[in-house]
C-alpha cells in the first residue's frame, strides 16, 4: 500500500512551507535549521530520521518549488550525498541520533577519505592503518584528492585493520573527527586557481569505536555502498539554481543572510561546474556574441541540450530501480560516463564559441571568464566519483559479460602484496 501523499498534495505542502517560512533576511543557519526541522531538506529520508518518507520521484517537483520561490535548497556536499545514506543504511540508531542532525541543519560538512597515493583505481589497496587501543583506534597514513577536507568537521574513512587478511577483507569503515591533533590537511592548488582537493596526513589521530560504521574488517561492503550513493546522487533537492553554499561551521557562511548569498552568486556570475549550469551559460553566450544564427553552432547547442535530457532519463532509470528494491544496474556507470563526455564536449563548444577570447581570462572577457574556468576544471571530472576507466570496466563485466581482469592476489595477505 502506498501511503505517500499525492503529487498535488506534495506540491501544495512544499509551496505552503516556503510561503510561510522562506525570507531573504534569514541567516543561512536559521534557514537550514527551519528546513531541516520540516523534513523537507531530505524528504525521501525516513520520517524518524529527519525526512518525510516520500518517494524519490517527488524530488523534481520539490526542486521546482524551491526554484520558483527563489529559495536556497538543503545543505549539499559529501556529507548529505553519501554520509547520510551510509548512516541510514549501515549505521546504528545511536550513530544516527548523533551524526544526522548536524548534516541536516548544515552545521557540519564531511569529506571522503578513500583515495591514497598507492590506492586510487585499486581502492582495496589502501594502506592507512587503524590500530585498536581500548575503546579507540589510532589512525596513521595518508589520503589524497580529498574534496573539501579543509572545510570538513568529519570524514568517511576506510582504513586497514588487519594486514594478514587479503586486501578486500582487512578494511574497516569509520567516521573520524577532522578537527583534532594528528590530522594535517594540505590543500592542493589546481590549474583553475582553486584548491578543491587536499592531501590529508594522519599521525596517530584517534577515532572512537563508537564511530565505527562497519564490522571490524568488514568495511569493503560499506565502501562500495558509499561509492554507489555518490554515483547515483541520493541527495536532497536543489534550491535556486547556481546557489549552493558550502555546509559546515568551517566554511564561514552560516551567519550570512540567504538573500545576500543569492545576490552575491548572481553578481559574480559563477557558473556551476555541471552540465546544466554550463548549458545555460553557453546559450546566453551564443546569443550575446551574435552566433545564434550559425547552423553548426545551433546544432552543437541543441546536441548539448539533448545530452542533458538523456542523462536525466538515465538517472531516472537508476532511481526507479532503487525504489523497487532492484540491485544496482549499469545506470550509475553509464550516467557518469555520459556526464563526463558531455562536460568535455561542452568545454570544447564553449572555447570554440569564444574564439580568440578563449585565450584570456578575467571579468572583462565574455562570460566573465566562467567558460575558461569551466575548461580548466573539467579534467578532474574524469577522475571524480570513480574514474572513467573504472566505469568502462564495470560496464564491460556487468553488462557485456566480459571476463574480469586476471587477478593474482585475491587471497594473498595484504602485507605480502608487492606494492610500489
Amino acid at each position: 500500500m502506498n501511503n505517500s501523499p499525492s503529487k498535488t498534495a506534495f506540491d501544495q505542502s512544499v509551496t505552503a512551507f516556503l510561503t510561510e517560512h522562506w525570507h531573504p533576511t534569514l541567516t543561512l543557519r536559521q534557514w537550514w535549521s527551519c528546513l531541516g526541522a520540516s523534513g523537507l531538506a531530505f524528504p525521501t529520508w525516513p520520517r524518524a530520521w529527519h525526512g518525510r518518507d516520500w518517494p524519490r520521484q517527488e524530488l523534481g517537483a520539490c526542486s521546482r518549488a524551491f526554484a520558483a520561490a527563489g529559495a536556497i535548497g538543503a545543505p549539499t556536499g559529501l556529507g548529505t550525498l553519501m554520509g547520510g545514506p551510509v548512516l541510514l543504511h549501515h549505521g546504528n540508531d545511536e550513530q544516527r541520533r548523533r551524526m544526522l542532525p548536524p548534516l541536516v541543519n548544515g552545521t557540519e560538512g564531511w569529506c571522503q577519505l578513500f583515495s591514497e597515493p598507492g590506492a586510487g583505481s585499486d581502492l582495496a589497496s589502501v594502506s592507512t592503518r587503524a590500530e585498536r587501543d581500548g575503546d579507540e583506534w589510532v589512525i596513521t597514513g595518508q589520503k589524497v584528492w580529498t574534496s573539501g577536507a579543509q572545510h570538513s568537521a568529519r570524514g568517511m574513512l576506510v582504513a586497514r585493520t588487519d594486514a594478514d587478511q587479503p586486501k578486500h577483507r582487512g578494511l574497516t569503515y569509520f567516521i573520524i573527527d577532522m578537527q583534532q591533533p594528528g590530522v594535517d590537511i594540505r590543500p592542493i592548488k589546481q590549474m583553475n586557481a582553486k584548491s578543491h582537493f587536499s592531501e590529508v596526513f594522519f599521525t596517530e589521530a584517534r577515532v572512537s569505536d563508537a564511530d565505527r560504521i562497519s564490522d571490524v574488517n568488514g568495511g569493503w561492503a560499506v565502501t562500495l555502498a558509499t561509492l554507489a550513493y555518490e554515483r547515483s546522487g541520493l541527495s536532497a533537492a536543489d534550491g535556486v539554481s547556481g546557489v549552493r553554499p558550502p555546509a559546515g561551521e568551517q566554511a564561514g557562511v552560516l551567519e550570512e543572510q540567504v538573500g545576500a548569498l543569492i545576490e552575491h552568486a548572481r553578481a559574480t556570475a559563477v557558473v556551476a561546474d555541471d552540465a546544466g549550469g554550463q548549458l545555460a551559460l553557453l546559450t546566453h553566450l551564443v546569443c550575446d556574441l551574435g552566433r545564434s544564427e550559425e547552423p553548426i553552432v545551433r546544432q552543437q547547442v541543441a546536441a548539448a541540450y539533448s545530452r542533458q535530457r538523456i542523462a536525466g532519463f538515465t538517472q531516472q532509470r537508476g532511481a526507479a530501480n532503487s525504489r523497487t528494491g532492484r540491485a544496482g544496474g549499469p545506470e550509475a556507470s553509464l550516467a557518469k560516463l555520459f556526464w563526463t563526455e558531455g562536460l568535455q564536449r561542452d568545454r570544447d563548444l564553449g572555447t570554440a564559441v569564444l574564439g580568440p577570447h578563449g585565450m584570456l581570462i578575467g571579468a572583462s572577457t565574455p562570460s566573465g571568464g566562467a567558460v575558461q574556468h569551466f575548461a580548466l576544471t573539467i579534467p578532474s571530472a574524469r577522475i571524480a566519483g570513480g574514474s572513467d576507466e573504472i566505469q568502462h570496466n564495470i560496464i564491460g563485466e556487468r553488462v557485456l559479460g566480459l571476463p574480469k581482469d586476471v587477478g593474482i592476489d585475491p587471497d594473498v595477505p595484504f602485507r605480502n602484496l608487492r606494492r610500489s
